[in-house]
C-alpha cells in the first residue's frame, strides 16, 4: 500500500475478505496459514464479521462471504451508473431484432429488480414491466436467469419462500419444478420463459458477468409466440449472448 494504514485492524480484514474472495470457503486455519496474520487476530475479526453478516460461518465450519456484502457491492455498482454503461448496448440489440422490448434487471438480497427497459418503437403491443418494479422470480426468464445464478444457499433460502400461484397453464408451480428449471439454465447458460407469466409472451435471458466472473445481472429480449418461434429463437438466444458478453468487455472501458 502506498501510505501508511492508521488502523491495522482494517488492512487485517480486508486481507481476510481478499484471501475468502479468492477461495470461497476456507477454515479458520487456513485463513490463518493463507493471510499470515496472528491466530488471536484473525479469531476476533471473523467473528465479528459473522455478526455482522459480512461472513457467514457453515456447518461444516468453513468460512464465506455473506450477504452484507453483496448488499454493499450492489450500491457500489450503482454508483457505478450501470444504466449509463449498458443502455448502449441494449439500444443497440432492440434494433437487431423483431422484438417488444429489452430489460436488464439485477438481484437485491432476495428480491429482482427491472433496471433499464428499452420498448421497440415498433410495437403496438404494452408489457407491464417498468424500471424499479419488482421481478417475478418464477414466471419470467429474467428473474429465473438472476435466480440460477445465485450462491447455492442463497437460491435455496430463496425458492422456499417464492408464492408459485400459477399466471397461465404454462406456469412452474413447484419449488421442486424451479430447482429442475435453474439447473437446466446454468447448463445451457440461457433462461426461457414460453408463455409462463403471460400465454402470449415469450422470452429468453442470459447473464451477465463482470471482468471477475461474477454475475452482476442479466439481459432479457420479450417477444410473442408469433415472433419468436422454435426456429428463431437459437439466433434470438446468441444475439443476447453476445450483448452480454459485450457489456463485460465493455466494463473495462
Amino acid at each position: 500500500m502506498s501510505s501508511k494504514i492508521r488502523v491495522p485492524a482494517l488492512e487485517r480484514a480486508l486481507r481476510i475478505l481478499e484471501v475468502l474472495q479468492k477461495n470461497h470457503r476456507c477454515t479458520i486455519s487456513e485463513i490463518i496459514s493463507l493471510t499470515g496474520l496472528p491466530r488471536s487476530s484473525v479469531y476476533v475479526l471473523v467473528d465479528d464479521m459473522v455478526k455482522l453478516r459480512l461472513l457467514r460461518q457453515n456447518s461444516d465450519k468453513t468460512i464465506q462471504l455473506w450477504m452484507k456484502l453483496v448488499a454493499l457491492g450492489n450500491s457500489a455498482s450503482e454508483s457505478l451508473d450501470l444504466k449509463e454503461i449498458i443502455s448502449p448496448y441494449l439500444d443497440r440489440l432492440i434494433t437487431s431484432i423483431d422484438c417488444l422490448a429489452v430489460h436488464f434487471g439485477i438481484m437485491d438480497d432476495d428480491k429482482a429488480f427491472y433496471v433499464l427497459k428499452k420498448t421497440s418503437p415498433k410495437t403496438g403491443m404494452r408489457i407491464m414491466s417498468r424500471e424499479g418494479a419488482e421481478i417475478s422470480l418464477v414466471h419470467t426468464a429474467l428473474g429465473k436467469c438472476l435466480l440460477a445464478y445465485q450462491e447455492a444457499t442463497q437460491r435455496e433460502n430463496i425458492i422456499r419462500t417464492l408464492d408459485y400461484t400459477p399466471a397461465t397453464a404454462n406456469s412452474i408451480t413447484t419449488p421442486e419444478a424451479l430447482r429442475k428449471e435453474l439447473a437446466s439454465i446454468h447448463l445451457r447458460g440461457f433462461s426461457y420463459d414460453n408463455g409462463e407469466g403471460g400465454l402470449e409472451i415469450r422470452c429468453v435471458a442470459v447473464p451477465v458477468f463482470d471482468l471477475d466472473s461474477h454475475l452482476i445481472g442479466a439481459i432479457s429480449i420479450v417477444g410473442t409466440i408469433n415472433k419468436f418461434t422454435t426456429d428463431k429463437l437459437s439466433a434470438i438466444i446468441e444475439k443476447a449472448k453476445k450483448t452480454a458478453l459485450q457489456i463485460t468487455s465493455g466494463l473495462m472501458m
